[in-house]
């Protein structure tokens, strides 16, 4: 009995240390008060948190779960970034050959994004092109790639 509570205690003091890091480093990256208005869903986790704890490991759910909700909170472009890089798809789509990068930065907050179509293709009588985005915001990045045919000179996501 006294070796189980001395475990329970060992993973209750584990689990403080890791939460007291993580938040020392979160606290010492530099934040802009900014405000900002769209959130970027579909960041890449860092991990399992029920794998995690389906392996006892706590600190290490309690650490996968702190850095996914420190990700979520870096990806908000604001009004001014969101233009910037619509434009930049827009530019990539209406303008540029299959491998030419539109990039974009914004100097205030160091944020920067790159467009670049990959291919181009005819579907059912529509023109169609495939591109990737990049975004690169608080030190968090992201891409995606998406599918786009025109439909009455609009493009269509």
């Amino acid at each position: 009995m006294g070796g189980a509570i001395k475990l329970i205690k060992r993973m209750i003091v584990r689990t403080f240390f890791l939460i007291l890091i993580t938040l020392l480093l979160t606290n010492c990256s530099t934040t802009n008060h900014t405000k900002t208005e769209k959130k970027i869903l579909d960041y890449e986790s860092s991990g399992s948190v029920l794998n995690a704890l389906s392996l006892g490991v706590p600190g290490a759910a309690i650490l996968f779960l702190t850095v996914d909700i420190n990700n979520y909170l870096k990806f908000n472009l604001n009004e001014k970034e969101i233009k910037m890089h619509t434009d930049a798809i827009q530019i990539a789509l209406n303008n540029t050959p299959n491998g030419k990068i539109v990039s974009w930065y914004n100097g205030d907050r160091l944020s920067s994004g790159k467009v670049r179509v990959v291919k181009t293709y005819y579907k059912n009588d529509r023109y169609c092109r495939i591109f990737q985005s990049y975004i690169k915001l608080n030190g968090a990045k992201k891409h995606n790639t998406k599918h786009v045919c025109k439909v009455n000179n609009v493009w269509k996501f």
